[in-house]
């Protein structure tokens, strides 16, 4: 194996290399450079740079994308059953949810048609979020500011309003199950965090709206 070859910042010189290779020293002016740091710190941007463009070249077809599948496990009926405990429904509208439990997770039944305006903004403790296909409305800043929030999976909806899940600074992942005929704008804004996306091919064209505009070269999107 070739060895690879350091100089001096200082005055140009070679380097030479301590025994055991993670220590050099400038033979001139007696610079001491630590190896294993500077080879690290390389290591660790080349790792990210390759992470990124693996991200672009799968959004755009270039590679094979990971299986199609979310993180959400667990006893939905619970979690529907929990969410209705602590929730205000009237008419089939979710007026207003507050989670008691941190990281909470919660599914919004079939039995509920649509979730008003504001109805958890600023709730601090739910977790993560899932909506029946029967829920078809998720209303304007419906989840925002929820700093807890880290998973969203959306199975039915046909309206998503503005801001709905926007300033959720720990949302990682979001799964929408089936194509939304009517998104508002920057439903996820600020949400700075995203890394993986599942949706509808059909709804490529909607990535910029929901997601913004450079949204395709820092988060994985695996397409249905």
């Amino acid at each position: 194996m070739e060895k690879q070859k350091f100089e001096c910042e200082n005055c140009g010189a070679p380097l030479r290399i301590a025994e055991g290779g993670g220590r050099a020293v400038c033979p001139y002016c007696g610079k001491v450079y630590s190896l294993q740091s500077e080879r690290a710190q390389a290591g660790g941007f080349l790792s990210r740079l390759r992470q990124k463009a693996e991200i672009v070249a799968a959004n755009y077809g270039l590679s094979d994308s990971r299986a199609v599948s979310d993180s959400f496990t667990g006893d939905s009926r619970e979690e529907e059953r929990r969410l209705l405990a602590e929730s205000s429904v009237r008419d089939g509208v979710l007026l207003r949810f507050a989670a008691r439990e941190a990281g909470e997770t919660v599914r919004v039944p079939d039995t509920i048609g649509a979730v008003a305006a504001r109805a958890a903004c600023k709730d601090a403790l739910v977790g993560r979020v899932s909506f029946a296909p029967g829920v078809k409305k998720i209303g304007k800043k419906a989840f925002s500011r929820c700093t807890a929030l880290t998973a969203v999976r959306i199975e039915g909806a046909q309206e998503l309003a503005s801001r709905a899940f926007s300033r959720c600074p720990a949302l990682r992942e979001v799964t929408i199950a089936a194509h939304i005929p009517y998104i508002g704008r920057k439903v996820f804004s600020r949400c700075g965090f995203i890394a993986r996306v599942i949706l509808p091919r059909s709804m490529q064209p909607q990535i910029a709206r929901l997601f913004g505009r450079f949204a395709k070269f820092r988060i994985e999107f695996i397409f249905l």
